[in-house]
């Protein structure tokens, strides 16, 4: 099991899930894009994405092998919610302050903000990402994609959600939470699945 972790998603955030699989923070170390792919291709049972997570694994569906999916917030263009000049200002806060941009960004997304990591300059190559085009293409395939999609999310909205949900022909479960979702809740949905 691969979980694939959202824009800072330290594995602080979700400690017992990182515990229990492969836990990936996108764009975490210099060379992630060419490392992750070769990754999540390998697993063979299930792939779990969260938020930026969720949209690297969208792009690469057509190449993986896992049984399973369970996508967390996903979204095919992440500019079509968000303002590409919102995400130049994060850039600037980034630059300027890396711990305190991860910090108000933990606060707007629910995440408890007394919590303690390193914030490597690399994350922001994925503020950047994050303002690139996915041309997603529908694939047939016979996987068991499951989409949760936050009803309270205060960084995309629902329709974000509910547009993969349609494209990608799954099932979706609607959890009313910010975009973060508790630990708790969501180890519930993971190995209730399993």
């Amino acid at each position: 099991m691969i979980f694939l972790s959202g824009w800072s998603g330290f594995r602080e955030i979700y400690p017992e899930i990182s515990k229990k699989c492969k836990y990936i923070v996108p764009f975490e170390d210099e060379g992630f894009l060419e490392r992750y792919l070769n990754e999540i291709k390998q697993e063979e049972d299930l792939i779990i994405g969260w938020s930026l997570g969720a949209n690297l694994i969208i792009r690469e569906l057509d190449r993986l092998n896992a049984k399973r999916i369970i996508l967390i917030a996903p979204f095919f263009n992440f500019t079509d919610y968000v303002n590409k000049r919102a995400i130049d200002l994060m850039i600037r806060s980034f630059e300027r302050n890396r711990e305190k941009c991860v910090i108000d960004f933990w606060s707007k997304i629910g995440i408890r903000t007394d919590l303690q990591t390193k914030v490597s300059h690399s994350l922001k190559d994925g503020l950047i990402f994050l303002k690139e085009r996915n041309n997603f293409n529908e694939v047939y395939h016979k996987r068991n994609i499951l989409v949760i999609a936050p009803t309270n999310d205060r960084i995309l909205p629902l329709n974000a959600f509910i547009e993969v949900y349609k494209r990608i022909f799954g099932s979706i479960i609607k959890i009313y939470s910010n975009h973060y979702i508790e630990e708790s809740i969501l180890e519930r949905i993971i190995f209730d699945n399993i």
